[in-house]
């Protein structure tokens, strides 16, 4: 049966071994090895056996916990609509944040993801061929969880540190010292508070992780999206 075991191994080899790829391979080679023994007990080469039990595994893909097969470039051209329309929302917010240098930068930097984002949608958008919208790929929907609790993380702590940050810079020596914080007038007020706004802003990049995991499962392959054909 070592056949059999080289196979089943083959199939697993782009996974990690965890007890989850552990478990799917000692299931699938204890049924190939059944029905190996079914068909060679019923008078078959054990060579035919092995050929015949395993022609029908070609991929463990779909048996990973969290797999799914979505429609890849429908996917990925909402998901570039729902991009533009984030950073087009910000880049419009930023606007008035241009008071101060930052923001001024941060304006700028938008306006071009508008633009990248914007001609890579109506790029891929302009294709008609059908196997082009009926191409698919495999997507671990655990693994986007994954991320989207990492990029809240990461969001959380960035913005906590520039409050921090912005705080100790304009208000550090006058707490230090329990001197009282003077604001001189509105305009000072005014970048005061331009300049805690503007890590809010980057609350785009967690946004878009809930945003991929729902297009992840509204473009599944399935009986729904089949019938749109």
């Amino acid at each position: 049966m070592k056949h059999l075991q080289n196979y089943v191994d083959q199939l697993f080899k782009e996974h990690k071994d965890n007890k989850q790829t552990r478990e799917l391979k000692d299931e699938i080679l204890s049924n190939l090895e059944a029905k190996v023994a079914d068909l060679t007990a019923n008078g078959m080469d054990y060579t035919q056996a092995v050929k015949v039990a395993t022609e029908n595994i070609d991929s463990v893909e779909l048996l990973i916990d969290g797999n799914t097969r979505v429609y890849t470039n429908r996917y990925r051209i909402e998901f570039l609509q729902v991009a533009l329309l984030y950073f087009l929302i910000a880049w419009v917010i930023t606007i008035p944040l241009r008071l101060v240098g930052m923001g001024i930068l941060l304006n700028f930097f938008l306006l071009i993801v508008v633009f990248a984002v914007g001609i890579l949608f109506f790029v891929l958008n302009s294709k008609k061929e059908s196997h082009y919208w009926g191409k698919t790929s495999i997507y671990n929907i655990n693994t986007v969880m994954r991320y989207r609790k990492i990029a809240w993380l990461i969001w959380g702590l960035f913005v906590t540190v520039s409050i921090l940050g912005n705080t100790a810079v304009e208000f550090g020596s006058n707490i230090w010292f329990g001197r009282a914080i003077n604001i001189t007038g509105p305009y000072q007020f005014a970048v005061l508070v331009i300049r805690y706004v503007l890590p809010f802003v980057s609350i785009i990049i967690p946004l878009l992780f809930p945003a991929a995991l729902k297009l992840i499962r509204k473009y599944e392959v399935g009986e729904h999206h089949e019938n749109q054909e």
